[in-house]
């Protein structure tokens, strides 16, 4: 109940904000603007009044007692003032009623999609497909954190590279309306379902104004919810182009299910569009400008998916136009209007096929534990969800249950040979391989037939690992560490380093026992001392020569003592020397799209460097020269499932399998 009031209190007081600075095209397009900026104003406020408190005993509860009492107070002094609400005059024709039988079924299909991938069984148990699951592990890991007050840092709990200020905004509101009461899946459903609609009903306004007919507002808000036959206009772009196989560039559909803070973001976008262009044809009030300013700072969002999204917002609204004008045409026998509904019905039926997609494949159910979430308040009850990063093994069927015993069996879990979310491999001089089990924060060690050797525990989240010549482990963690760690060769704890590093992921051991680590948060390599000493650092973010974006791996190459990074948002290889002296770089489109966690391995030997990401299921191979020369797969019936690590082995190349929590070997010889 609590959780409810908040948010009615939360949506009026946007109302009342919005009806002194802005003016409407429709009843629609106010409760839409209602619902973004008071999500947003009550957001900020509760969370910076939570700081506030903090050195109090329960300081999300008295932020969230205070902002009840503000808003109301609020709202109360704004209707005193007694402020009309301002329209524009439309010049569309027709009435509203069919906008709102549009914005229903789009509501009810919002619902279908957003309910339909997240929701809490009969048992309890949170439901939700596996393609969803390594997105909604940071999300909800964030979400929890803030209900339970245990991590306030605005950082994914597992991925520290990754600065969560693009979605910290939403999962804080989720996580506030968990701790008053909604459960956890219910939490982020209500809020995407109001985000999406809202940005929906923004869609139908904007065409109307823009356009002058509310026919176009309502194909084009039905042509975004269902536009995903639209990524395939990537085909037309030349073969050569390197980014042509990245759909994402048009918003894949999924990203209604697994990326819900984009409606809020894109709706204020659109909400401030709206009124630029009202102002700029009655050119009103400046504090409307300023207003609007506000709402752009406090969306902490501005980044490339926004604008991606508002430019195929806008495309929709052309192509509703195009197909509105098409059958006004006066054409013998109605064609212009049989052609526009003919083309209308297949973008539509492209689009809910595409969406149909995102239930497609199997669901995974997840349990939880029960704790204390606030003592002494009666009407919490917390259940605490573990939703891990990489999807979880589906259940056997009956009869058919085989316990993994080998790291090439492997699976997801917490048993001998299983991982959860492996992010790193490395072999000793003796074969033996070295698994980093970030899920389970944990060191595997198995012999070189497999089997396990033993497990080194007590780490947060490793993410990357390398053995020396004499069998020191070094281990990079990232969570809340961001350090380095060295091991001797038994496990036993040597020494920790951790010079300003944020995220140190992958680790190289270079021919003079320097060691090399990728500091993925900075977009920098450090190169140490055996002893820890910071030797030399070089790289930032940007796509210049001797700049990386999103930073992943590193190798050295032990007879040149040249440096290889793995640079995927550039799509690129960078080389150095070993003092970080940019020399070359190379091409490869196959790179780009998010969470690839690309590696790259050097074969002085056979004089080749293979590459790999786990966005694709072959392993790239190139000469020492830059030359790409064939490609990798195991022999069948292996097959590779989303590789995020690479190490050699004698005459082979392990291969890290993220989605299925195993090791693949790909035998060199004669290849």
């Amino acid at each position: 109940m609590l959780a409810l009031i908040y948010l009615g209190l939360a949506i009026a007081l946007g109302d009342a904000f919005c009806r002194r600075f802005y003016r409407f095209v429709s009843t629609l397009h106010r409760w839409a603007a209602a619902i973004l900026v008071g999500i947003l104003l009550s957001t900020w406020f509760t969370y910076l009044a939570r700081l506030a408190f903090s050195h109090l005993a329960e300081p999300l509860l008295l932020a969230d007692f205070l902002f009840i009492v503000v808003a109301a107070s609020a709202i109360l002094w704004f209707s005193r003032k007694g402020r009309k609400v301002e329209t524009i005059t439309s010049l569309a024709p027709g009435s509203s009623r069919w906008d709102w039988i549009t914005l229903g079924a789009l509501f009810a299909a919002a619902c279908v999609l957003l309910v339909g991938t997240l929701y809490i069984n009969k048992q309890g148990r949170i439901r939700l497909p596996e393609t969803l699951a390594s997105d909604f592990a940071s999300q909800l890991a964030i979400a929890q954190n803030f209900a339970l007050g245990h991590n306030f840092q605005t950082e994914f709990a597992y991925y520290a590279s990754q600065r969560a200020d693009y979605q910290f905004p939403l999962y804080f509101q989720v996580g506030n309306l968990e701790f008053l009461g909604l459960n956890l899946a219910w939490s982020v459903d209500v809020l995407g379902v109001l985000g999406l609609t809202s940005l929906l009903a923004l869609v139908m306004a904007l065409g109307e104004l823009l356009f002058n007919s509310r026919v176009v507002g309502r194909l084009g808000a039905a042509l975004f919810l269902f536009h995903g036959s639209l990524r395939h206009l990537t085909g037309f772009l030349p073969p050569e182009y390197s980014h042509r196989a990245e759909t994402w560039g048009f918003w894949k559909q999924i990203a209604f299910a697994n990326q819900r803070h984009l409606s809020f973001a894109v709706g204020i976008f659109l909400l401030v569009l709206i009124f630029l262009v009202d102002w700029y044809r009655r050119r009103g009030p400046a504090k409307s400008f300023l207003f609007s300013g506000l709402l752009v700072a406090a969306v902490s969002l501005w980044n490339a998916p926004v604008f991606v999204v508002a430019a195929v917002v806008l495309f929709c609204l052309v192509v509703a136009y195009g197909l509105w004008w098409l059958s006004r045409l006066k054409t013998p026998y109605m064609l212009g209007r049989v052609l526009a509904g003919a083309l209308t019905a297949c973008i539509l039926v492209g689009g809910a096929m595409d969406l149909f997609a995102v239930y497609s494949g199997a669901s995974v159910e997840l349990g939880y534990d029960d704790e204390s979430l606030v003592k002494g308040l009666v009407f919490r009850r917390s259940v605490i969800y573990k939703v891990p990063s990489s999807s979880p093994t589906r259940v056997a069927a009956q009869g058919s249950l085989k316990l993994p015993v080998t790291a090439f069996e492997g699976g997801h879990g917490n048993g001998s040979g299983q991982f959860d979310s492996p992010r790193a491999i490395a072999t000793d001089s003796a074969g033996n391989i070295f698994v980093a089990d970030t899920g389970n924060g944990r060191i595997e060690k198995f012999s070189p037939n497999g089997s396990l050797v033993t497990s080194i525990k007590g780490f947060e989240a490793p993410s990357g690992i390398a053995i020396d010549r004499t069998g020191n482990v070094y281990v990079a963690e990232i969570g809340s560490k961001h350090c380095v760690q060295k091991l001797g060769p038994d496990g036993t704890f040597i020494a920790k380093w951790a010079p300003a590093l944020y995220g140190p992921r992958k680790i190289a051991i270079g021919r003079d026992d320097s060691i090399y680590v990728v500091d993925s948060g900075r977009n920098r390599i450090v190169k140490f001392s055996p002893n820890g000493q910071v030797l030399v650092s070089w790289g930032s973010e940007g796509s210049g020569d001797g700049q990386f974006r999103g930073v992943t791996s590193v190798a050295v190459d032990p007879d040149s003592t040249k440096v290889y990074v793995t640079d995927p948002i550039n799509s690129r290889i960078d080389v150095f020397d070993s003092s970080g002296k940019f020399l070359s770089k190379w091409s490869v489109p196959e790179w780009g799209e998010a969470e690839g966690y690309e590696d790259l391995v050097i074969d002085s030997q056979r004089g080749r460097l293979y590459a790999s990401s786990a966005n694709m299921n072959t392993i790239l191979v190139f000469d020492l020269q830059g030359n790409r020369t064939g490609t990798l797969t195991p022999a069948l019936p292996d097959k590779l499932e989303a590789p995020s690590a690479l190490a050699l082995a004698k005459d082979k190349l392990l291969v890290l399998n993220d989605a299925s929590g195993r090791v693949s070997a790909i035998d060199l010889q004669n290849r």
